[in-house]
């Protein structure tokens, strides 16, 4: 008589083996799991056309902030948007852990402090400042000594102070196009569109242009370095696929 086939030992070696695929094949994805279980916390501010909400934060939209949308949905990283001063924005992400700020110039000044993904949009710094300068007023070198109006944490306004020029600190753009229009300022740093758009919710065109550009600059999503590796690395593949696809201009001509 033949040995006979003992199928319960079998079947549970076959159900061992298995866990022990299924138990290497996790170990070999740590980074995955541990992106998936990172729930970030986003940081920004209103600034035209980058970010901006219609309803005080609840929703986020914007050039910026739709690529972001779009960054965390490929990814399948959690997050929350949370919508506040700039200097309070950037505080937070640059003393908390899994926090991101967004859209961030990266600066030497700034680079070791964060974890960068980008870049996410374009823009450009101008000097806005009386309508009876356009043409009287087209250098740095002519403002040398002037009050020139920035607000708290912005890039803009430690840029000219960095390069030798008096910069009156506010703590929005909104408090700064006041001081302007009330002559306590002579003229203002600010990002252009961003601007315009606060010239035109003052009913300020009359008084106040662009007298001209100072630089161009890219916005960044700038995280905390205790952020994980597999999480930046993530998001810097993504915002590949998004650039190579497509999405990334259509997202730019929607605004």
């Amino acid at each position: 008589m033949g040995q006979q086939t003992n199928w319960h030992d079998i079947w549970s070696g076959m159900t061992a083996a298995v866990l022990v695929l299924l138990v290497f094949a996790a170990a070999c994805r740590p980074g995955i799991a541990h992106a998936e279980a990172t729930v970030l916390q986003l940081t920004t501010e209103q600034l035209t056309p980058l970010n901006m909400s219609d309803d005080d934060g609840k929703t986020v939209h914007g050039v910026a902030a739709d690529k972001v949308h779009e960054l965390m949905r490929r990814t399948g990283i959690g997050y929350n948007v949370q919508m506040m001063s700039w200097n309070r924005a950037f505080e937070l992400a640059r003393r908390q852990g899994d926090t991101c700020a967004f859209s961030t110039v990266r600066t030497s000044e700034r680079e070791a402090n964060f974890k960068w993904v980008g870049p996410i949009a374009k823009g450009d710094w101008v000097l806005f400042g009386p309508k009876d300068k356009i043409g009287k007023v087209s250098s740095l070198e002519q403002i040398k000594g002037a009050r020139i109006g920035g607000y708290l944490g912005d890039a803009a306004g430690r840029y000219m102070s960095g390069i030798g020029y008096e910069v009156v600190v506010s703590y929005s753009d909104e408090a700064t196009i006041k001081n302007l229009l009330a002559g306590r300022l002579d003229y203002w740093v600010s990002t252009r569109k961003a601007a315009q758009a606060i010239v035109a919710q003052h009913h300020a065109e009359a008084q106040v242009a662009e007298l001209f550009h100072i630089r161009s600059v890219d916005y960044y999503l700038a995280c905390n370095p205790q952020t994980s590796d597999v999480v930046i690395n993530s998001l810097r593949a993504a915002l590949k696929q998004i650039n190579s696809d497509g999405t990334f201009d259509r997202i730019e001509a929607k605004y």
